[in-house]
């Protein structure tokens, strides 16, 4: 038996598989981290200075809030540290107390989810007994439990995991002290170790789950006795919110902790990590907390937000600091909504009108022919491009790669939209289905916030190619190219669906006429019957977190850029480097300012006609626009002679005429 060193420290890789994207992974978890920092503290805040929010709901909001808060606090400082940091070191003691109070919020937020499922039951299943059931010694009973359950359970791990031996490599594969990557670097049986997490894990998350079931059982045989449709459609959408939380909660800790088998991978588990010590912190506050119209009616109050409106018909409308809806009976609405409406029974809207640009006849068939021939070159361009950078190998490195990608994204943008605008132009019933609304509106969100970040990609990608010219092509592989493209697409889909969730809770029972040649966010916000408070607090984050986040890394990148051209002693080359970088900035004014003033104002009566206007230029002319601006002004790296252009004009001629004859003679 050879000697073995006991170890006293060990090294966090975290996640430096990639060291070009350490400087834009630590800006985006600082930003999420503040977040989360703000969003938690500022829910406790809130409910300790209200009266109105001591109550028990609002004593679980608090306690979770305050565990989300340490949860993140457990990890994220250390892991932006270890962004800047060398060789980043973690003593064993520091690494056993990280390990020990990462367990004990997981095992209290695991509890208390559990805990909140059973006070809603007892809310909507026994409403009269609900403030003798859950009396405030209750309350503190059921909170002293899980975290009294939680500590144990973590002390419990913590005692098994450090009393091993670990006596080979010091370096754990993670970005924080967790219990696989520990056991990974175990010289001792880890045997025992592994059966206590298979029983603790299942007995705890099954117990949680079990919980929460039953009491959703029951939650829902009430709300199927519910006469009211409007009762039911409320209640439905707030267990959907809690539902959607506590799967992804419990999914991911289920798939970290009980993923067994050779097949396992600590990239997964990283992966899936981040989403619930980092991501779900930062988003509790909004899932538990903004959809409570008592806490928007305090912020209202604290903030004075009175600039969002709501309306209930094209002829009235009501600002939110007027009128503070306390639930959803006929009383209120025959309150908010025109005398005609009030009277009778209404209906919910099963399709919308989209009134299109114009309501002007004789323009109808003029705006058809402009339109069409619009997306024909869009379509010829976008398609033309992907094409050519598919069948030419020259053509296939990372910058075109993203050209291709871009193109793809912009060609779906436009055919969201366009092919069922030139139907109305010649229909004399512009109808469009509620569900097929829905989805035109999904697929332009994912595709909005999806063409953000690969916006900023490029961007990137011009910074590594100028900056780094040497390290480019090592840097930007092909496994990271399709990262910086796979990622995009993912979070700009899982967005739109948020977004989207959050328009399928509006209520439609008035006018269904959009004011609009396609389905978007603020026209149907008008139209809604509802409480659409949340909607537009959800539109104006997610506006200006992804602008926000995307224009940061385009403005970091373009300033590392200025910096390396005016090193550059041949005015030539700073020429054509300026002559890039405005293209690129011309074109991301165009799409971001626009998108921005479409998004993150408050929607208004007087400014329809202008977002319709404003609409048109990102939904038509820039998509027509970018294989221009993007493709047909890029010369490559180097610097082209007029006999070279004339060059690499003759080859994309030929490329054409090769084309032409293959299609001929198979024709």
């Amino acid at each position: 038996m050879t000697n073995h060193t006991s170890i006293t420290e060990f090294v966090l890789l975290g996640v430096r598989d990639h060291p070009e994207l350490q400087y834009l992974l630590f800006v985006a978890f600082l930003l999420i981290y503040m977040t989360t920092v703000v969003g938690n503290l500022g829910m406790i805040l809130l409910i300790k200075i209200d009266s109105r929010f001591h109550t028990p709901m609002y004593f679980f909001l608090s306690n979770l809030s305050i565990v989300d808060f340490c949860y993140s606090s457990v990890t994220a400082p250390n892991m932006l540290v270890n962004f800047w940091v060398e060789n980043p070191v973690i003593s064993f003691n520091g690494c056993a107390t990280q390990f020990f109070f990462y367990g004990s919020f997981t095992g209290i937020e695991s509890f208390l989810l559990a805990v909140m499922a059973y006070d809603r039951y007892v809310a909507i299943c026994k409403p009269l007994l609900y403030t003798v059931t859950m009396s405030p010694h209750l309350n503190i009973l059921l909170v002293l439990f899980t975290y009294l359950a939680a500590f144990i359970n973590a002390a419990i791990h913590t005692g098994f995991t450090f009393q091993l031996s670990f006596c080979g490599s010091n370096v754990i594969n993670h970005f924080f002290c967790d219990l696989l990557p520990l056991l990974k670097l175990s010289c001792s049986d880890t045997h025992i170790n592994e059966v206590i997490i298979f029983a603790t894990a299942s007995f705890n998350e099954l117990s949680c789950i079990l919980t929460i079931l039953v009491s959703y059982l029951y939650i829902l045989a009430a709300i199927l006795r519910i006469q009211s449709a409007k009762g039911r459609h409320k209640t439905f959408s707030t267990f959907a919110s809690h539902l959607m939380a506590v799967t992804i909660f419990f999914g991911t800790i289920l798939f970290t902790y009980l993923h067994a088998g050779s097949s396992y991978s600590m990239h997964q588990d990283k992966a899936v990590s981040v989403l619930y010590t980092v991501v779900i912190p930062m988003l509790n506050p909004l899932i538990y907390s903004l959809r409570n119209k008592e806490v928007k009616a305090s912020l209202g109050k604290i903030f004075k937000t009175n600039s969002f409106y709501w309306e209930y018909a094209p002829e009235m409308q009501y600002k939110s600091s007027h009128l503070v809806l306390t639930e959803y009976d006929k009383s209120t609405l025959q309150m908010l909504v025109p005398k005609k409406m009030a009277k009778g029974n209404y209906t919910l809207v099963t399709e919308f009108i989209l009134l299109g640009l114009t309501d002007l006849p004789e323009l109808q068939p003029i705006l058809f022919l402009l339109f069409l021939v619009i997306y024909l070159i869009t379509m010829g361009g976008n398609l033309g491009m992907m094409v050519l950078i598919r069948i030419d190998s020259r053509l296939h490195t990372p910058m075109y790669f993203f050209f291709a990608s871009l193109s793809c994204l912009d060609l779906c943008y436009s055919t969201n939209v366009t092919p069922k605008m030139l139907v109305n132009f010649l229909s004399e019933k512009k109808i469009i289905s509620y569900a097929a609304c829905l989805v035109q509106c999904y697929f332009f969100i994912a595709i909005v916030i999806t063409q953000y970040y690969i916006l900023a990609v490029m961007a990137y990608d011009r910074y590594m190619a100028i900056c780094n010219p040497l390290l480019y092509s090592n840097r930007m592989s092909k496994g990271v190219c399709i990262h910086l493209i796979a990622g995009p697409y993912v979070y700009g889909f899982l967005s739109g669906l948020m977004e989207n969730m959050w328009t399928y809770c509006l209520t439609f029972c008035g006018s269904n006429i959009i004011n609009h040649f396609y389905c978007a966010d603020p026209p149907l916000i008008r139209l809604s019957c509802s409480d659409t408070f949340t909607k537009e607090t959800s539109m104006f984050v997610v506006a200006g977190f992804n602008l926000s986040n995307s224009l940061l890394i385009f403005f970091i990148s373009y300033i590392f850029i200025l910096i390396a051209i005016l090193r550059m002693h041949s005015a030539e080359g700073r020429h054509k480097a300026f002559s890039t970088c405005g293209s690129h900035l011309m074109a991301v004014t165009v799409f971001y300012g626009t998108l921005f003033c479409m998004y993150v104002r408050p929607p208004a009566d007087k400014s329809v006609e202008q977002l319709k206007i404003i609409a048109v230029f990102y939904t038509f002319i820039s998509p027509m626009l970018n294989p221009v601006i993007y493709s047909l002004r890029n010369k490559g790296e180097t610097s082209f002679s007029k006999t070279d252009q004339k060059k690499r004009a003759f080859k994309v001629k030929s490329h054409c005429i090769f084309l032409y004859k293959s299609n001929k003679i198979f024709l």
